[in-house]
């Protein structure tokens, strides 16, 4: 049985009424996405963050779909083109303005496989990260999925135990573990190969509202960053909850469970411009 595994990442992709802080303007939000302190804390984000661990992925079989804007301006299109250039799982994709929901669905079809069997989709944000055995998890967690399948034909996975990271308005990062229903990272859902969808059509939050779905509390299996251009501010939710970690726990967990170092990435997503991208 082929299961592909695809992935879609939207880097300051210019659409109408998608975001909390965009709107239908899109002259106005081309000002908000495409300035250059948010592009750069952006692509620091993608390159230390959200990279770093797709690279140490112990099964490097998947496909991840990096959908921009058509007009991304300079530099930050050329260093998207190198990394898609050197990473062989990244497809950049440019597109024209329109309907948020109609470009993802077109995107995630035109990078599915006609022979899969199965296609797991997930979606992540630039500034996000997923565990190192993610990829390895999707597979192999099929086994779980497939007596649903044969019933509901769609079915989600929720991998609810991650950790969060909060860059202070004033400097300094703090991290705490947490257990969250359906929050984006690590979220997938799994489609029969013959009739795919689009995990973009549902909204991440009330998937368990329409769709089967499992939750799998353990291991820890992503990392949510906050800081100051996040599209969804840091609230209180129901489902959510937080718990300490203290330093010796968070460098384990977090080479462990992601190829990180902490202090070494927190540097990297501070220091000076041109300073610290791998």
């Amino acid at each position: 049985m082929r299961i592909q595994v695809l992935g879609l990442c939207r880097f300051s992709m210019l659409v109408e009424n998608a975001f909390q802080t965009t709107g239908s303007d899109l002259q106005r939000n081309r000002e908000i996405l495409y300035d250059p302190r948010r592009l750069d804390q952006r692509l620091r984000y993608f390159e230390n963050l959200c990279l770093s661990t797709l690279l140490w992925q112990t099964d490097p079989d998947f496909t991840l779909i990096l959908a921009t804007s058509d007009d991304l301006p300079q530099p930050w299109l050329d260093r998207l083109r190198a990394i898609a250039e050197a990473v062989p799982q990244i497809r950049l994709e440019q597109v024209a303005p329109g309907k948020h929901g109609q470009i993802c669905q077109r995107l995630l079809e035109r990078h599915t496989e006609p022979g899969a069997d199965v296609v797991a989709q997930f979606r992540m944000d630039d500034d996000d990260a997923v565990a190192c055995d993610y990829v390895a998890r999707l597979r192999s967690d099929h086994r779980l999925i497939a007596p649903l399948m044969a019933e509901a034909g769609r079915v989600a996975v929720d991998y609810s135990h991650g950790l969060s990271m909060h860059h202070a308005a004033g400097g300094g990062f703090t991290f705490h573990g947490v257990r969250a229903r359906m929050w984006v990272p690590a979220l997938a859902m799994y489609f029969q190969g013959s009739s795919p969808g689009s995990i973009m059509n549902y909204r991440h939050d009330r998937i368990w509202q329409m769709l089967t779905s499992i939750n799998l509390p353990a291991p820890i299996m992503w990392i949510r960053s906050f800081h100051a251009s996040n599209d969804s501010p840091d609230q209180p939710r129901l489902g959510r909850e937080l718990y300490e970690i203290d330093q010796t726990q968070l460098d384990k967990v977090m080479w462990n469970r992601f190829r990180l170092d902490p202090r070494e990435l927190t540097g990297a997503l501070t220091a000076p411009e041109g300073v610290g991208a791998p």
